[in-house]
């Protein structure tokens, strides 16, 4: 046996043979890339004949599909330039309703919703940049309102912003009254309480009769703020050493530091009429 794998035909005839199964095995990986090859090209080019025939089809030349292709694109712009005003005008509304009831409380009021654009950062009594200005009758003075009450005024204004300082600010002075006991102070900001969202009812005369719970609202003596517009809610009563005199600690119904959504009254009932007979007008 050992003897017939040594004879010089049985070897050549083996090596015959590996020949042949390496020559098969290398004949149909080429004919599978030809294959493969080929049908790649035939359907490059049926999907060519087909979209042209499609094209051929509509009827129209690519002139013609390239001005319908930018007039769809016109439209869209606008339907998206609408849907933008759609929107805006939902917001405005829905800012409006939530003013509806002071509105329908005080029919004198003329009242510009605003959402506020940005807070002051270096200011710690909360001033903050309102999206209206002159443009929509806003002057500086022009009481601003929150959800639940009067938070500040009109500091500075341009054409579509104006500035709004709080009550919670040592510059802001509002004539204010207690609706229970009568008793009458000043509104003004303190950087002791302004951090917690308190201001002071200041300038009270040591037989106040005032207490916590105590609703504070605004006077209208000096005609630039509405009367009995709602200022906060009596925390506590304090005794200032240095003015001798008492106060009382406001908290707002507003937290300021959060609030978005704002009403500036640019006109109502008696506004400036103290300034007016003051000038003889």
């Amino acid at each position: 046996m050992k003897e017939f794998f040594q004879s010089p035909k049985i070897k050549i005839f083996l090596s015959v043979l590996l020949v042949l199964i390496m020559l098969s095995v290398f004949t149909r990986n080429v004919e599978n890339n030809i294959i493969s090859a080929t049908f790649n090209t035939l359907t490059y080019g049926m999907s060519k004949v087909t979209a042209a025939a499609a094209s051929d089809n509509s009827g129209k030349s690519y002139d013609e599909l390239q001005k319908e292709n930018e007039e769809l694109k016109t439209a869209n712009r606008d339907l998206r330039s609408r849907l933008v005003d759609y929107y805006e005008v939902k917001e405005e509304n829905t800012r409006l309703w939530m003013f509806y009831e002071l509105k329908k409380e005080h029919e004198d009021y003329s009242l510009i919703p605003a959402t506020v654009l940005r807070r002051d950062t270096n200011d710690e009594f909360g001033s903050f940049t309102i999206d209206k200005g002159t443009d929509s009758a806003i002057t500086v003075g022009d009481p601003v309102m929150g959800e639940n009450g009067l938070i500040g005024w009109i500091s500075e204004a341009d054409v579509y912003t104006a500035k709004v300082v709080t009550i919670l600010s040592p510059q802001t002075s509002i004539g204010a009254i207690d609706k229970a006991t009568g008793d009458t102070g000043i509104i003004t900001g303190s950087a002791k309480y302004a951090d917690d969202n308190l201001t002071m009812l200041s300038k009270l005369t040591s037989e106040h009769k005032i207490e916590k719970g105590d609703i504070i609202t605004s006077s209208g003596a000096s005609g630039i703020y509405p009367k009995n517009m709602v200022l906060g809610e009596v925390t506590e009563i304090g005794y200032d050493t240095y003015d001798t005199s008492y106060y009382a600690v406001i908290k707002p119904y507003d937290d300021i530091s959060t609030i978005v959504n704002v009403a500036v009254i640019s006109d109502f009932e008696g506004q400036g009429e103290i300034l007016r007979k003051e000038s003889g007008d």
